[in-house]
């Protein structure tokens, strides 16, 4: 027979409201009792009744923010998708997502958002974090307060989060490299587009592009890198100068979104079969310019997934208390060609 509260209760001397205090992580308990109770619960193997629960949460409601970047940029949009999965899985037990998508990559408009959520108590934030030093302080200041903080695409160690959900994006960068040695085995000169200096994924990628061209890839040599913020006609009009500044250029590596602008550049200009492309994520503009030629490889990091796991991962830790199993949810990198295709 399951053990329950009133149980439990009696067993620690006290009322079944301090227990509940203790099982859901709620303050307003001596030290001594909580320790006391919390080993009762470790003997007696105590699980909650989630069923019944969510009785009680879907009244009270638990609020969870997720910051995404710039809706132009397709990834996002796949993110969504997961989120609204596992928001549906939950909604017995009263989850509450609120989205904010930026509309720039400033710090200052993700500080801003930050502000909202933690004016507003949500219980828990997953960020998509801009590697600036007030971002920074401003979440670890929410986590050092109580909000429930998780980090997800763009890893930075000095946040203090719960865990970090994504790609380990300097192999992404590495695994980029070593398919462009394969497919320009004679060499030849790179042209990058990376989204943002202020996202730690994209410089990520960038240094382990760069590593690994140094280490294994003497023939090929990146002649200039551009930040693009993920939008299309940036990336179409870098294209076009890189053309035009170095006509011997053969390659091209994408760390972000505008993938639909580097096609369009490459389809004006004919050079879609000369020059070699890879860039990142199964989306439709990358679908659609492996199936016209004009992309190569594509590196899949499952977005819909991650969107998914960051509501699971945060429903688990604020209902069932359970912390992350792992301090890094890792996505694998899928290397994805037009022949794998579905």
């Amino acid at each position: 027979m399951a053990i329950t509260i009133k149980q439990i209760a009696e067993l620690a001397g006290v009322s079944r409201g301090t227990v509940d205090k203790v099982l859901n992580n709620r303050p307003g308990v001596k030290t001594e009792t909580k320790e006391r109770i919390l080993e009762i619960v470790r003997e007696l193997d105590y699980k909650p009744n989630y069923l019944g629960k969510a009785l009680v949460m879907s009244k009270e409601k638990t609020r969870i923010g997720v910051i995404l970047t710039p809706e132009y940029n397709p990834f996002v949009h796949e993110i969504i998708q997961g989120i609204h999965r596992a928001q549906e899985e939950f909604r017995l037990f009263g989850i509450e997502i609120s989205i904010k998508m930026l509309s720039t990559l400033e710090p200052a408009e993700q500080i801003g958002l930050l502000n909202y959520f933690e004016n507003e108590n949500y219980a828990g934030v997953a960020v998509f974090p801009m590697n600036d030093e007030q971002v920074i302080e401003k979440i670890n200041t929410m986590g050092d307060n109580g909000t429930a903080i998780i980090t997800f695409n763009s890893r930075i160690c000095a946040i203090n989060d719960i865990c970090f959900v994504g790609q380990d994006h300097y192999k992404g960068g590495r695994t980029a490299a070593g398919l462009m040695n394969k497919i320009l085995p004679d060499g030849g000169k790179i042209g990058i587009i990376i989204s943002s200096d202020s996202l730690s994924c994209h410089q990520d990628r960038l240094n382990g592009f760069n590593d690994k061209l140094q280490e294994a890839c003497p023939n090929l040599r990146v002649v200039e890198v551009k930040e693009n913020q993920d939008k299309t006609e940036t990336a179409f009009r870098i294209i076009l100068e890189y053309l035009k500044k170095y006509p011997e250029m053969n390659g091209i590596y994408i760390t972000g979104g505008g993938y639909a602008g580097v096609g369009r550049a490459l389809e004006m200009t004919g050079m879609t079969e000369k020059i070699k492309v890879i860039c990142h994520d199964v989306i439709p503009d990358t679908i659609r310019l492996m199936k016209s030629g004009a992309i190569d490889f594509t590196l899949g990091q499952n977005p819909e997934y991650q969107g998914y796991i960051l509501i699971k991962t945060m429903f688990d830790f604020l209902i069932r208390q359970h912390e992350p199993p792992d301090r890094v949810i890792d996505i694998p990198i899928e290397i994805i060609t037009e022949d794998t295709l579905s």
